[in-house]
């Protein structure tokens, strides 16, 4: 797993009475490319298809989850994605 772009910045969100910021790195892993997002508000890291220069291609996350940090995501990363075995 090789981490392509880090987000510049990360970008403030609200959702209902709950605020936090989006933190986002793009991952090339065995010939895929993945957008891993946190969002602090809801205390979740979702890993995306994507394409290489960081567009995401599906909206149907294939990794991650709730009560997960970005760091843990990219440290486990292969175990982290759905249907590992």
């Amino acid at each position: 797993m090789d981490i392509i772009i880090k987000s510049e910045k990360p970008f403030e969100v609200s959702f209902e009475d709950l605020s936090g910021k989006i933190r986002r790195v793009l991952v090339h892993h065995k010939g895929s490319f993945y957008m891993v997002s946190e969002n602090t508000a809801l205390k979740e890291t979702l890993i995306f298809p994507a394409s290489p220069t960081g567009e995401i291609e599906s909206w149907s996350e294939v990794g991650g989850g709730k009560g997960i940090t970005l760091e843990e995501v990219l440290v486990n990363f292969e175990q982290e994605l759905f249907g590992y075995f």
